[in-house]
């Protein structure tokens, strides 16, 4: 008896990725459910452990030893298959649906083509973020005796026509590398195989392509250059289909290549040598006329970058919805004028030239071409550069909805980057340049967003027109978009202030965490002069009547400004200032945290208060030492200070230092008799009179002499700084 002939064969070569395997073999499975197949897989090294899995879905597994030849691997699949069709796949790639190539099949379409495609994706960064979509001849009838050729890059012959493209997509990640040095390894062998398949071969196109290709991989440019100089010469008389097709992908590496290498002059002239090969496929011109577009623009010369940007557009209308024509004239670098990446970076070259010109036509009408929904791939300064027209072009309603479109696209910096490089130049500039930054307040200030800069926007455009009716809206709602709002710039405080925003009712919508976190960043981040203004801004706005938690934020600024004054004041050679300081600084923290914390955990190890809290208690008992005298118990209290809280250490250190020279002061004036101190006071008011007299010299030899009995005595250093002065 005749045995039943399967309609589909799958063969998968696998050489045991233990990663992938499983997914992909998963993924057939719907498709074996649907469709009468039979699953080959060819092995070409995997464990034990993979072939023991690999077996749970065929019994059909091939040992291959592997010679470096991938249609011979792949032939053992054909030689073994019993299918009326046959499908490949390799065990680092899985279908992310295979629903059409069901229906293809269950439908009995077959029957009318002789191969089919579907899509293989190709990642290149394993966040997905990254890949291109090529139509890959997966699927052929075997009654039509094809056979796999060549030891790498293999392909199928003879294929006839027709074909049926499959929108079926297989994800592939072979081309994302672990490493650097995966990768060149990858390359090297790849490199060396058809290298020697070309020695071969020299008159098979398709291995040029395919080593420029692997040169392309690895930036070896000037490679590509000779090489593809070489190709064109050998190949220059040849005139058929294929040929063409091939020869055009000789073209294209050149000129990408010498685009590659900033070499534009170059690009131009070869650009234009190719284009005059009427031999060449649409594709191929349009890819040529997309890389003279990008030189010239990168040159500056913006009225040629838009005339083939627009030669490009022509093709790209008459071919974008023909997929089956593109399919035909797909060739290595050609494809590159219909990839996401190509037709994008066109896109943006065209509207960015045009804008140049003070055209925005090509903005309207391809912005929205770009995918904003999707995986974004554009021209590095295009965000930018869109930005920057918008500054200076006449304003247009459509603009606004570029900048939400912008703006909404989840973590692009670059719009924002923009923004505040050009509010900078706006900040030190008159003319243009201020007027430049509030045309894009004017656009950005019309959008609704959770980002707290377009806020900050309505607040500088509101003020800068005189429409404030809203101005308390805008300040609420850009304080609830961000935390680190006391760092926000001069500018707000100053619109608040002028504008009588009510500054109490705005901090108590604001939660007490958000504010800790505000505050706590911005006296972290600021310097002196800033925090200065920043709490002078506070006190004035403060209103006269708080409520319990709109206190409970002021008390904490306050605390916190109280200690900026310790870290960054100018007190510290002055000891009656610092002491000044250290003891507002205890009374202010201590309050605040007494509000959270039993009086118990103010005593001992004070495990359970913040150690801004424990150093306030150590200033406290520091003050109270020196209100009885105790030396022992100061020289103990300052020790026990530092390091608990290492932002007041420097200052510590310099009340120690102070307070050594205040009680050298001080014991030495205690051995001053009565009697002198009396003779000091007469001998003062005679200095006095005799620099009224203008005795100035008779003064300073008084003022010395009296010096060497009470050297540390203010008035004597006083008077004869005065003495010092009259003299220069």
């Amino acid at each position: 008896m005749n045995e039943k002939r399967p309609l589909l064969t799958i063969s998968l070569l696998s050489c045991g990725r233990a990663k992938t395997i499983q997914k992909c073999l998963d993924s057939l499975v719907p498709l074996m459910e649907k469709v009468d197949s039979e699953l080959i897989i060819v092995d070409t090294g995997c464990n034990d452990e993979i072939k023991e899995m690999m077996s749970q879905y065929t019994d059909k597994i091939i040992p291959f030893t592997w010679c470096d030849d991938f249609a011979k691997a792949r032939n053992v699949g054909v030689d073994h298959a019993k299918g009326e069709w046959f499908l490949f796949i390799d065990d680092d790639e899985w279908f992310i649906d295979t629903k059409e190539i069901e229906d293809f099949f269950l439908s009995g379409e077959y029957k009318k083509y002789s191969y089919a495609c579907y899509v293989v994706r190709n990642y290149t960064v394993k966040t997905k973020e990254l890949y291109t979509d090529a139509w890959a001849s997966r699927l052929f009838c075997l009654k039509n005796n094809v056979r796999f050729v060549g030891c790498i890059h293999e392909y199928l012959y003879p294929l006839s026509r027709p074909c049926k493209l499959i929108h079926s997509i297989a994800e592939h990640f072979g081309y994302c590398y672990e490493s650097k040095e995966e990768e060149f390894q990858h390359n090297r062998r790849n490199t060396q195989l058809l290298l020697n398949v070309l020695a071969k071969e020299k008159s098979v196109i398709r291995w040029w392509t395919h080593l420029l290709n692997e040169y392309r991989a690895v930036n070896e440019f000037r490679k590509m250059k000779e090489l593809c100089r070489e190709g064109l010469e050998y190949f220059k008389d040849r005139n058929e289909p294929d040929t063409n097709r091939e020869r055009g992908s000789l073209y294209c590496a050149l000129v990408e290549a010498e685009n590659l290498l900033t070499e534009y002059e170059e690009v131009i002239r070869d650009a234009k040598t190719a284009l005059q090969d009427t031999r060449n496929t649409q594709m191929c011109q349009m890819r040529l006329y997309s890389m003279l577009a990008e030189a010239y623009f990168k040159l500056e010369n913006y009225s040629e970058a838009k005339k083939y940007c627009e030669e490009y557009v022509k093709y790209y209308e008459l071919l974008k919805d023909d997929v089956d024509e593109r399919q035909d004239q797909a060739a290595f670098f050609v494809m590159n004028a219909f990839s996401k990446e190509g037709i994008n970076g066109l896109l943006c070259f065209y509207m960015l030239s045009c804008l140049k010109e003070g055209d925005t036509a090509a903005l309207k009408k391809y912005f929205w071409d770009l995918g904003w929904d999707d995986v974004l791939m554009l021209y590095r300064t295009f965000v930018a550069d869109v930005v920057e027209a918008m500054s200076e072009l006449p304003y247009e309603e459509v603009f606004v909805r570029i900048a939400e479109t912008m703006a909404n696209r989840k973590g692009l910096v670059e719009v924002w980057d923009k923004l505040l490089e050009i509010e900078k130049n706006y900040k030190n500039a008159e003319g243009e340049e201020r007027e430049k930054f509030y045309n894009l307040a004017r656009i950005f200030s019309q959008l609704e967003t959770a980002n707290y800069y377009i806020w900050y926007l309505k607040i500088l455009y509101a003020d800068h027109t005189g429409e404030t009716e809203q101005i308390e809206e805008y300040f609420s709602k850009m304080f609830s978009y961000i935390a680190d709002f006391l760092c926000l710039d001069e500018s707000v405080f100053s619109i608040a202030e002028k504008q009588d925003v009510n500054m109490g009712a705005q901090i108590e919508q604001i939660s007490f965490d958000k504010w800790k976190f505000g505050t706590d960043s911005f006296f972290g981040k600021s310097d002196y002069e800033t925090i200065t203004a920043r709490c002078a801004f506070i006190e004035r706005t403060m209103p006269e009547e708080l409520s319990e938690e709109l206190a409970l934020r002021y008390d904490y600024f306050f605390m916190k400004a109280a200690g900026a004054e310790i870290v960054f004041g100018e007190n510290k050679d002055n000891f009656e200032e610092l002491q000044k300081c250290f003891r507002n600084y205890s009374e202010k923290c201590l309050a605040f945290y007494g509000q959270f914390f039993k009086e118990n955990a103010f005593a001992g190890e004070m495990a359970l208060l913040p150690p801004e809290c424990r150093v306030a208690v150590r200033l406290r008992d520091l003050l109270e030492a020196q209100q009885t005298g105790e030396r022992e118990e100061i020289s103990e209290c300052l020790r026990n200070a530092v390091g608990v809280f290492p932002d007041f250490d420097d200052a510590i250190k310099a009340y120690t230092r102070l307070y050594a020279e205040w009680e050298k002061r001080r014991l030495e004036e205690e051995q001053i008799s009565p009697e002198m101190r009396a003779l000091a006071e007469q001998i003062k008011l005679k200095v006095q009179d005799l620099l009224e007299q203008n005795l100035i010299i008779e003064a300073l030899q008084v003022v010395q002499q009296l010096k060497a009995f009470m050297p540390n005595d203010p008035e004597i250093i006083e008077l004869e700084r005065q003495v010092s002065l009259k003299l220069s």
